[in-house]
């Protein structure tokens, strides 16, 4: 959902519309008064993904995002310095830059592995190869081109998405060398169940932040 911004080009800053104020009119009256003479103009943001430093539900977090002045993008970075301030929003000629990644909860991976064999017990070490199969098919995937189902909110600049359906067989072919015959039919049945993306095998999209950025 776009959101609406007003510009001093002039002085490299923008004002929010959205949260309002008790006090004045969502702060407009004030940035007028400070701007005074000064060229103002609409903004919009962009729907393009935001970049964050640190969990979207951290009002601590620096954001950086795209808007739109007429035909015009610009790239804006907000940010507090406080807790007890307003967020500030300016432009930036500095994109963070980032590398994009696609990972698996692993702990997550290996506690439901475990419980899917219950009563039986897995070796650790089988446990492992496992979870090294799965790592190792995924950082080969394009991020660009995973489907993802929803934003992970615990995690910055991350999208949740099922596990691919053409890594499923592959994940038993590579497993079988060291399963038995009884382990791959349950690795199996735990593919099965658990690749959607509500389930232990579901991909994490993620821009790792250079934090250098930041």
């Amino acid at each position: 959902m776009s959101h609406a911004f007003l510009l001093c080009r002039q002085c490299g800053v923008l004002h929010s519309f959205g949260v309002r104020s008790e006090t004045d009119d969502d702060g407009l009256t004030e940035f007028h008064a400070a701007h005074f003479g000064h060229t103002l103009e609409d903004a919009q943001s962009l729907p393009d993904p935001a970049l964050f430093d640190g969990p979207v539900w951290d009002p601590m977090s620096t954001r950086w995002f795209q808007i739109a002045v007429g035909a015009e993008v610009l790239l804006v970075r907000s940010w507090r310095a406080s807790i007890d301030e307003p967020r500030r929003h300016e432009l930036t000629s500095v994109s963070p830059s980032a590398t994009d990644c696609v990972e698996i909860d692993e702990p997550l991976l290996r506690r439901a592995l475990d419980r899917h064999f219950y009563p039986h017990a897995m070796r650790p070490a089988k446990i492992e190869r496992f979870v090294q199969t799965v790592r190792e098919l995924v950082a080969d995937l394009d991020p660009a081109a995973v489907d993802t189902s929803f934003d992970d909110a615990s995690v910055p600049n991350a999208s949740i998405g099922p596990f691919p359906a053409e890594l499923c067989a592959l994940v038993l072919e590579h497993c079988a060398p060291f399963f038995d015959a009884w382990e791959i039919e349950r690795v199996r049945g735990f593919v099965d169940d658990h690749r959607r993306e509500d389930g232990a095998l579901a991909v994490r999209v993620r821009r790792i932040l250079n934090r250098s950025a930041a």
